[in-house]
């Protein structure tokens, strides 16, 4: 060894890593709907109930968007096309499956829990009730509200529709469905003290957005053609319910960020 020679001190060698951070956004349930309330008010209102506004996504699709985009009769790979049942609403999960039927998607917005830290000031957590009896009464009357859209009179000819829509509304099923309607919510703000207009008494839940729209919304913008203006005045509390429905806490914040 050379006495001359000078130590030079061992530096450990310093290994550089890098870690990759992701700033991607993560994916956000996706509703796909028309500008208009029709069947995705529910659905828009729970989803907002649960998720607040920046939860999830609020896809607005233009008619133009809509008849333009392929809807093929036959599709061996249905369930991955754009719209699934050539219809909507639909609701896009970020694990990629996609979703039809208004009353399911509406169910399953108002059943996810928000963190519970951050409980929104106007958050209702039984907008689907968790009660057996009054979720069964939530399910009927929606199921009524549907039925009520689906059975009324679309005849071609001018003359037999607006016969068939004469017996609809006197004898036929608008009549038939808007009596039980009418006698749930009084029989619901009789056995509560008269304490609320909705169907569950004071209780805001999936069925009186129903009832706001699209039932409220048909007689209101005189789409039932061949009923009378006057058929919607003899069912006021059905009137009642749908006219409290925009001036709930939930509605009132949802409207905020929302126009309908």
């Amino acid at each position: 060894r050379n006495p001359d020679a000078k130590t030079i001190p061992h530096r450990p060698q310093k290994i550089s890593t890098m870690v990759t951070v992701s700033t991607a956004a993560p994916l956000l349930p996706t509703l796909h709907y028309f500008a208009f309330r029709g069947r995705a008010l529910a659905t828009r209102v729970a989803l907002f109930n649960s998720l607040g506004k920046d939860g999830w996504v609020d896809e607005r699709v233009s008619l133009p968007r809509f008849k333009k985009a392929p809807k093929p009769e036959r599709n061996p790979d249905r369930i991955h096309s754009e719209y699934v049942t050539n219809n909507l609403p639909q609701l896009n999960l970020p694990c990629g499956t996609k979703i039809t039927q208004s009353h399911a998607i509406a169910r399953y917005a108002a059943k996810i829990s928000p963190p519970a830290l951050r409980l929104p000031e106007h958050f209702c957590p039984n907008l689907y009730p968790a009660d057996p009896q009054k979720a069964l009464i939530v399910d009927e009357a929606i199921a009524v509200i549907d039925q009520i859209l689906l059975l009324t009179p679309k005849d071609a000819d001018p003359e037999t529709r607006a016969k068939n829509r004469h017996d609809y509304h006197t004898s036929g099923f608008l009549r038939v469905g808007m009596e039980l309607l009418e006698g749930r919510i009084r029989q619901s703000s009789s056995s509560s003290g008269g304490s609320g207009p909705f169907l569950l008494g004071d209780e805001l839940s999936l069925a009186d957005l129903y009832v706001r729209a699209p039932l409220g919304d048909l007689f209101d913008l005189q789409q039932f053609e061949g009923v009378p203006d006057d058929f919607y005045d003899s069912f006021p509390m059905v009137q009642a319910c749908a006219a409290a429905v925009p001036e709930h806490p939930l509605l009132q914040a949802y409207h905020k960020h929302y126009k309908n």
